[in-house]
């Protein structure tokens, strides 16, 4: 357990699996009229449900989502190099993670407030990419302390 390269190399198959989760299927949207799904992506989707999301909000999910993934292969690399400050690194790309997550929900509630506007009646729910985020996030909820409770000394 006390192993820097170990959870060196777990942090970057963490930056590696947020790095997958940008590109699969955000949430899942279903027109309960219509009986209609489609999912919304980190590059859009919306079009096909006749809704306006600005590109801005997912162009700002994905910085996040990729400065989430500097983030872990940062403190992977730290780790290896036995330095501290990976776990600030853990803790940062814990935020960046939690702010994709943000502006991914916005995305999807600017779509559910279209359809409400056209008089449909339609859910959002999470899908494969953000609950794959949302692991992610939860598991560096607890990581980066353990991490510096095995591997690094009170005075370092």
């Amino acid at each position: 357990m006390k192993n820097p390269r170990l959870w060196g190399k777990v942090l970057y198959g963490l930056a590696g699996v947020c790095a997958v989760a940008l590109i699969m299927p955000q949430f899942r949207l279903q027109i309960w009229e219509n009986s209609q799904q489609t999912y919304l992506y980190m590059w859009g989707g919306h079009a096909k449900v006749h809704a306006s999301v600005a590109g801005s909000i997912y162009l700002i999910a994905a910085l996040w989502g990729v400065a989430a993934v500097a983030g872990l292969f940062l403190a992977g690399r730290k780790l290896h190099q036995h330095s501290p400050t990976a776990i600030a690194w853990m803790n940062w790309a814990a935020f960046f993670i939690a702010m994709e997550l943000i502006f991914l929900l916005t995305a999807a509630e600017e779509v559910l407030t279209d359809l409400r506007v056209m008089q449909l009646q339609a859910d959002s729910f999470a899908s494969w990419g953000s609950w794959t985020s949302f692991t992610v996030l939860f598991i560096l909820l607890f990581l980066p302390s353990r991490i510096k409770k095995w591997c690094f000394k009170p005075n370092e």
